[in-house]
């Protein structure tokens, strides 16, 4: 059930959305003032289904870590909304499972490793709210095995 301070605490930028400016700069983090706002549906339900299918993912258990999520794309070539589709997973996945996600993108080509290698922060310039930093394995930084019985031993 929301209480009253709850309401009154995210209510009050609704009706003061200046005093986000004031409060980021306490912060440290400087905002300019707005000059217009919008209150939006807070409901983020989905109304309508939406396929999202990872590769392959995988819960995995060490001595060291604990418990992880390994969620594998292979990426065959650059798609910009790969990176939001990512950060779906990502937040989707913690959120299901509470482990920690781990993505792990496997390209064929340099090209598209460096792409998929770049951070991509979520947020504004003054404050990233994310950082989207996915593992990434290609022709660049996996050793080449060209002996079949190199490859037996080690896929």
């Amino acid at each position: 059930m929301v209480s009253s301070p709850h309401e009154a605490m995210r209510r009050i930028f609704e009706e003061y959305p200046a005093l986000f400016s004031s409060v980021a700069e306490v912060l440290g983090v400087p905002f300019g003032t707005p000059i217009s706002m919008t209150a939006l549906p807070t409901d983020l339900t989905e109304t309508r289904p939406l396929e999202r299918r990872l590769d392959t993912l995988l819960r995995f258990e060490t001595e060291e870590e604990g418990e992880f999520l390994l969620a594998v794309e292979a990426q065959g070539k650059r798609d910009p909304d790969k990176p939001a589709s990512w950060a779906y997973y990502l937040s989707y996945l913690y959120n299901k499972y509470g482990q920690p996600p781990i993505l792990l993108v496997i390209c064929q080509d340099r090209a598209t490793a460096d792409w998929a290698s770049q951070p991509v922060h979520v947020g504004t310039p003054q404050w990233t709210s994310f950082t989207l930093r996915p593992l990434v394995a290609g022709p660049h930084n996996m050793p080449v095995i060209t002996q079949e019985t190199e490859a037996r031993k080690d896929p």
